[in-house]
C-alpha cells in the first residue's frame, strides 16, 4: 500500500484508532493532518508518531459537529500540508442512555457529529479531490451498529446513517474518481476506563467471536490504509467489517 505524495486527514486521531491509522497512513508515505475536538495533547503525540516515521504532519483541534469548525479544520490542514486527497472520518459520539429518556438534544448532538460531521467533513474535502482527479474517503461505523446494543438507539442509530451515505456517494462521486469505503470495527482493544462492566462484556465477545480474541487497533489501521490506497483502487461503495466473524456478512452465491 503506497500512498506516496498523497495528503490525509484523519478526524478523531489523538488516540486509540484514529491515532493507529494516522500512523499507518504515514507509514505508507502520506502526510497527514490530525485533529480532535479538544484533546490537543493526544494530537501531538500523534503527530510525532507520524513524524518519526518519515512523513509531515499538522494539528488543527475542531468539533466535527460545528460547521464551523469543520471549515476551519480542513483549511488550516490544507493550508499547512497541501491539497486533500484521502479522507478518514473516524470523530464518532456514542452517548448512552435508556431510549425513554433520550431528549431532543440528545439526538441534535449525535447527529451533528455521526452524520452531519461526517457529510460535511467529506463535502469540505470532495472539491480537492475533484481537481487531482480522485481521492478515497473511509468511514468509521462499528459492529454495534448492526448487533444492537441497549441504550445506543439514537447514537448507533445515526451511524447506520453514513452506509447510507457510503452508497450514495460512492454512486455519485464515481465519475470524478472518488472512492467511498467503510470500515466497520468488532470490539477493538483501545485505551478505555477498564470496569466491571466491561470486563464482562468483552469475555462475552471473546467466546461468541470464531477468532476468539479482540482486535488490535492496528488492524483497524490496515484496513482503512488498504482502502484509501490504490490498492483498492476497484472498491467503492463498500463496508470492510473488521470484527473477527462476530457479524459476518452475506456472500452472495451465483444461481446455477
Amino acid at each position: 500500500m503506497d500512498l506516496t505524495g498523497k495528503t490525509a486527514l484523519v478526524t478523531g486521531s489523538s488516540r486509540n484508532i484514529g491515532r493507529a491509522t494516522a500512523v499507518r497512513i504515514a507509514e505508507a508515505g502520506a502526510d497527514v493532518g490530525i485533529t480532535a475536538r479538544t484533546d490537543e495533547e493526544g494530537c501531538e503525540e500523534t503527530a510525532r508518531r507520524v513524524r518519526a516515521v518519515g512523513s509531515d504532519a499538522a494539528v488543527s483541534l475542531g468539533d466535527i459537529g460545528d460547521p464551523d469548525d469543520v471549515v476551519s479544520v480542513v483549511e488550516a490542514i490544507r493550508d499547512r500540508l497541501g491539497p486533500i486527497d484521502v479522507l478518514v472520518n473516524n470523530a464518532t459520539y456514542r452517548p448512552s442512555k435508556p431510549f425513554l429518556d433520550v431528549e431532543t438534544e440528545d439526538i441534535d448532538r449525535v447527529l451533528d457529529v455521526n452524520f452531519r460531521g461526517v457529510f460535511q467533513t467529506t463535502q469540505a474535502v470532495v472539491p480537492d479531490m475533484k481537481a487531482r482527479g480522485g481521492g478515497s474517503v473511509v468511514n468509521l461505523i462499528g459492529a454495534m451498529v448492526y448487533l444492537g446494543k441497549h441504550g445506543h438507539a439514537h447514537s448507533y442509530g445515526s451511524k447506520l446513517g453514513i452506509e447510507g451515505q457510503i452508497r450514495q456517494l460512492a454512486t455519485e462521486l464515481g465519475s470524478d474518481g472518488i472512492r467511498i469505503n467503510g470500515v466497520s470495527p468488532g470490539l477493538i482493544d483501545v485505551d478505555r476506563t477498564r470496569t466491571d462492566e466491561w470486563e464482562r462484556i468483552e469475555n462475552e465477545v471473546v467466546r461468541s467471536t470464531p477468532l476468539g480474541r479482540l482486535g488490535e487497533v492496528e488492524e483497524v489501521a490496515d484496513a482503512c490504509c488498504f482502502l484509501a490506497s490504490d490498492a483498492a483502487s476497484f472498491v467503492t461503495g463498500q463496508v470492510l467489517h473488521v470484527n473477527g466473524g462476530s457479524y459476518p456478512t452475506p456472500t452472495l452465491v451465483p444461481e446455477e
